[in-house]
């Protein structure tokens, strides 16, 4: 993977809770010393199109030093998974969708987000929508535990010994 940008996408449901908040964090969890080796980007199964972040979701990311604000919502296409390395959805239901849509050798790089998680608590992201800020804190904490593992396994990629 050395020399080539790699791409992550972060796929929830809307496009407006999970995903934004886990690119957010991703991108903030990545070395920033020189040129970037990684591109993340989110989207939804059911993305509800230019529609902002949940206002939690600002919030929770914000108090992890994220900003999400300019965010806006875009609908899963077929060139969006056709151009990404590592596609981690919030839920099974995710992958099914994605893994029907996909030829059969792309399905090696969908991955539930919560793969990466020791110890796993379970293959749901919760979705946070419609519930409290109190929710939106603990799901962005489980996408982080989460990501830390995504992190670890990108620099085993790269770093290989």
């Amino acid at each position: 993977m050395q020399g080539k940008m790699m791409d992550i996408l972060m796929v929830c449901t809307g496009n407006i809770c999970r995903s934004p908040m886990a690119d957010g964090l991703l991108r903030q969890m990545l070395p920033q010393d020189g040129a970037p080796t990684v591109r993340g980007h989110s989207a939804g199964t059911h993305g509800l199109d230019d529609q902002p972040a949940a206002t939690f979701a600002i919030q929770a990311a914000a108090e992890m030093g994220i900003d999400i604000s300019g965010h806006r919502a875009r609908s899963l296409d077929r060139d969006m998974v056709s151009k990404a390395d590592l596609i981690l959805v919030m839920e099974p239901f995710h992958h099914e969708i994605i893994a029907r849509a996909v030829p059969s050798q792309a399905r090696e790089k969908l991955q539930l987000l919560a793969d990466f998680e020791k110890p796993r608590q379970s293959d749901t992201i919760d979705d946070p929508y419609h519930h409290s800020l109190k929710v939106y804190r603990a799901c962005i904490h489980r996408i982080q535990h989460c990501l830390e593992g995504v992190v670890r396994h990108l620099e085993s990629d790269r770093c290989p010994d």
